[in-house]
C-alpha cells in the first residue's frame, strides 16, 4: 500500500511539474523577448491593453457562454456557494495579513488562484498516468470522468473569473484612482481622457455637503442615480464579457444559436472564441517581458517572508481548508451533494494553486505604482516554480474521495 501510495504521489508530482514547467518556460520566452527588443516597452503596454480590455473579455465569455444553462446552473449548483466559501476565508486571511504586514497589492493572490489553466492542464496529466482510476464509478469509464472533471473545472472558473475582475481592482489597489477601461491611462504618451474611468479621489475642496433630496421622487431619483455609478464604476471589460456569457447563456435561444454550433450565430461565437484563445500565451509572454523590465530593483523584489507565507496558505492551508470541508459535508450530508467522486475531487481542488496569471491585468487596472506591478510579477513567476507542490493536496484529495465512499 505504501508502495502504491509513494508511486502515486511522484507521478502526481511529475505531472504537476510538468505543468508548471510549461508556464514557466512561456515566461522566460517572454522574458528574452524584452531582453533581445523584440518587445519594447510600448509593445508590451499595447499587448496589455488589447488583453485586458479584448482578448480575456473574449476568453471569458467563449467559456462561460456554453456552461451558463439553466440545467447545468441546477445540478451543479454546490459548486457556487462552495467556491464562494472558499474565496470568502481567503480573502479574510488576506485581509487580516495585510493589517499586520503584507502590502494590499498582495491581498487577491491570497484570494484568487488559478482556476482555469493550470486545473484543465493538470486533470488531463493525471487522466494520462492513471490517477484519476479510482474515481471512475461502476458503469462509468475515464473519458466520461475526464469530461465532467473538466465541466466541473470550467464551472468553478466561471465563479472564480468573476468575482476576481468584480473585486481584484478594488483588493489591489492601494489608493481610490482605479482604472477600469485603460490599462495604462497614466502613461505619459496616453492622452488623459483615453477611455478611462476612474473613481476621483477626494479633497478637502470637494467636501461640499451636498443638497439632500426632498421628497419620493427626487429620493428614488438619487438612488438610482448613485446605484448607476456604482454599477459603471465597477464594471470593467472583463466583468462585461463573463456576465454577457452568463445572460446568453441561460436564454434558451441564444444558447442554442451562438453556443451549440450549428446555429445562424455560431460563426460569431467561434470568432470571439478564436480571439479569446489568443489571450493566455499573449499574457504569459507580456508577464515575462514585464519581469525583465522591473528586474534589477531591490523595491521590485518581493519580500521573502510574504512570499513564503502566500506559498504556504496557497499550497497547504488553502487545500487543508477545501478538502476537510467537501469530506465533511460528505460525511454529514450525504445526499445534499450530487454523489458524484469526480465532483468531489475537483471541490476539494477548486482553492488550490498558484495566484491566477490574471492579477497582472488587474494590477494594470488597478493603476499600481511600478514597483508594484513588478513585485506582483515576480510573485506569479516564483509561484509557478514551487506548484510541484500541489502534488501533496492532489493525492490528498484523492484518498480523503476514496474514504468518503462516494459513488461506491
Amino acid at each position: 500500500m505504501g508502495g502504491s501510495h509513494s508511486k502515486q504521489l511522484l507521478e502526481t508530482m511529475l505531472s504537476s511539474g510538468k505543468a508548471s514547467i510549461a508556464v514557466i518556460l512561456v515566461l522566460l520566452y517572454g522574458y528574452m523577448l524584452r531582453r533581445w527588443r523584440w518587445i519594447r516597452k510600448e509593445g508590451e503596454q499595447n499587448i496589455s491593453s488589447i488583453g485586458t480590455t479584448f482578448l480575456l473579455p473574449a476568453l471569458l465569455f467563449s467559456e462561460i457562454g456554453p456552461l451558463a444553462t439553466p440545467s447545468n446552473l441546477r445540478t451543479y449548483w454546490p459548486i457556487l456557494p462552495l467556491s464562494l466559501f472558499f474565496q470568502l476565508i481567503s480573502l479574510g486571511v488576506g485581509l487580516v495579513s495585510h493589517r499586520f504586514w503584507v502590502p494590499q497589492h498582495f491581498v487577491p493572490a491570497f484570494v484568487f488562484n488559478n482556476v482555469t489553466s493550470l486545473p484543465l492542464l493538470l486533470i488531463n496529466a493525471l487522466a494520462q498516468t492513471g490517477s484519476l482510476d479510482s474515481l471512475i464509478m461502476p458503469h462509468d469509464d475515464l473519458p466520461s470522468v475526464l469530461k465532467r472533471a473538466n465541466v466541473y473545472i470550467l464551472l468553478n472558473a466561471l465563479i472564480g473569473n468573476l468575482t476576481r475582475f468584480a473585486l481584484g481592482p478594488f483588493l489591489m489597489s492601494t489608493h481610490k484612482d482605479v482604472v477600469f477601461l485603460h490599462p495604462h491611462a497614466d502613461d505619459p504618451s496616453t492622452p488623459p481622457d483615453e477611455g478611462a474611468i476612474r473613481l476621483p479621489e477626494t479633497t478637502e475642496d470637494d467636501e461640499v455637503e451636498p443638497a439632500k433630496p426632498h421628497g419620493f421622487g427626487e429620493k428614488v431619483a438619487a438612488g438610482a442615480k448613485a446605484a448607476w455609478h456604482w454599477t459603471v464604476t465597477c464594471l470593467n471589460p472583463p466583468l462585461v464579457g463573463g456576465l454577457a456569457g452568463i445572460i446568453l447563456g441561460v436564454i434558451p435561444w441564444t444558447q442554442y444559436e451562438l453556443f451549440d454550433g450549428d446555429g445562424w450565430l455560431s460563426p460569431i461565437a467561434q470568432s470571439i472564441k478564436s480571439v479569446g484563445a489568443l489571450y493566455t500565451a499573449l499574457q504569459m509572454l507580456v508577464l515575462g517581458a514585464h519581469l525583465f523590465s522591473k528586474t534589477g530593483s531591490s523595491h521590485t523584489k518581493a519580500p521573502l517572508l510574504i512570499l513564503l507565507w502566500l506559498f504556504t496558505y496557497r499550497f497547504i492551508i488553502a487545500p487543508t481548508i477545501s478538502i476537510a470541508t467537501v469530506y465533511g459535508l460528505r460525511r454529514a450530508f450525504p445526499t445534499l451533494i450530487t454523489p458524484d467522486p469526480v465532483l468531489d475531487f475537483i471541490l476539494c481542488l477548486s482553492n488550490v494553486g498558484p495566484p491566477a496569471l490574471t492579477l497582472s491585468a488587474i494590477a494594470n487596472m488597478a493603476n499600481l505604482p511600478s514597483e508594484a506591478e513588478g513585485q506582483i510579477a515576480q510573485t506569479l513567476t516564483l509561484s509557478y516554480a514551487v506548484t510541484p507542490l500541489i502534488a501533496l493536496s492532489v493525492t490528498a484529495a484523492l484518498q480523503v474521495v476514496h474514504l468518503s465512499g462516494v459513488g461506491r
